[in-house]
């Protein structure tokens, strides 16, 4: 039954009341949930006027054109104004939310399982001064939010637990007042850590990565080494480690690939390839597949933009044929999971 897909399962919860109870079982759940055969798919936001679209396809080994849905996100009894992702997790995404109700505009956190279609909501107060990032909890399978504020030279952070309910605060192993998160860049989840690109106000020109366990809720704090932080550079996950994507502005932009070792326990980064198609114009690596074949976002002479898959050994370049038109500006990895399905 590890083999079926999410629909499939669902479907069979009705055969009888044992097949339900396997499938329910929060021991199947967990075991369907890291299992090497389950589905990779790929969720890509795309504008399409007046609003976002998103799309979502299967990572397959040679062809990203099987299986290509759009997948409504949004309860369609609310008004939006607006919509951001804030992140993925063990197949579950997390969106911010603001909508209007009875002529005020209100906040929602949307917890939300594209493979099935079921989302969980978490109403909010608006807060200008804190932001809210998401993971799941490898080992509880509990998604989990952390709140962020910075300010007075001190960090205050919430935890929300779905399976609480409920905010709490924590005090133990919390970075330097002076540790600002460059709020602006890329934030990275991978199978158990949250890192953000971080620097010191007491220390100048100093970039750090700051990395958030979700079991055992404590940060850490790591500098990042002058060779990669003096260059324009972003950050992204390849499977389940952190790799930093530093570009070269030269004649022909070139990227290289570096991933840094053991969550940073030996501060050491290794460089893996690098990317730099010829005959393309290159502007960004959106990501990885689940092989750890980089996507970027290219120009093709007067093309508009695409994304398309670089080979790092042939150096061959395949553009992805997108079933829908649109301005695709960002793509999420993602597996199938039976996470939410009875809440």
């Amino acid at each position: 039954m590890k083999r079926l897909d999410v629909k499939s399962l669902l479907r069979f919860r009705s055969v009888s009341k044992a097949w339900k109870s396997l499938i329910d079982s929060p021991n199947f759940v967990a075991i369907y949930g890291i299992d090497h055969i389950r589905m990779h798919r790929i969720l890509v936001p795309y504008l399409k006027a007046p609003t976002s679209a998103y799309m979502s396809f299967v990572d397959h080994d040679d062809t990203f054109l099987f299986d290509q849905t759009n997948v409504h996100v949004l309860p369609r009894e609310h008004n939006m104004c607006s919509v951001r992702i804030l992140g993925s997790s063990h197949g579950l995404f997390c969106l911010e939310c603001t909508y209007i109700n009875r002529n005020n505009t209100e906040g929602m956190y949307l917890i939300w399982n594209p493979s099935i279609r079921k989302s969980v909501r978490i109403v909010f107060p608006t807060n200008s001064f804190s932001r809210v990032y998401f993971g799941v909890c490898p080992f509880t399978l509990d998604p989990k939010l952390v709140k962020i504020t910075i300010g007075s030279l001190k960090w205050l952070v919430e935890i929300y637990t779905l399976s609480s309910g409920s905010w709490r605060k924590i005090y133990n192993n919390l970075p330097r007042g002076t540790i600002e998160i460059c709020w602006y860049t890329a934030i990275v989840v991978t199978n158990r850590i949250i890192y953000w690109d971080a620097t010191d106000s007491a220390v100048a020109a100093s970039r750090y990565i700051v990395s958030f366990d979700l079991t055992s809720e404590e940060f850490k704090l790591t500098e990042i080494p002058n060779f990669i932080a003096h260059h324009k550079y972003d950050i992204s996950k390849l499977k389940h480690s952190l790799v930093f994507l530093k570009y070269s502005e030269t004649e022909k932009v070139v990227c290289e690939v570096w991933m840094m070792m053991n969550n940073g326990v030996s501060k050491t980064f290794t460089k893996l390839y690098n990317i730099a198609p010829s005959n393309l114009l290159p502007h960004g690596v959106m990501g990885f597949t689940k092989r750890g074949t980089p996507i970027i976002k290219m120009r093709h002479d007067c093309e508009p933009d695409g994304l398309y898959v670089f080979e790092p050994t042939s150096e061959r370049v395949t553009k992805i044929d997108l079933d829908r038109a649109g301005n695709y500006f960002k793509f999420y990895n993602y597996y199938e999971t039976l996470l939410l399905h009875d809440c």
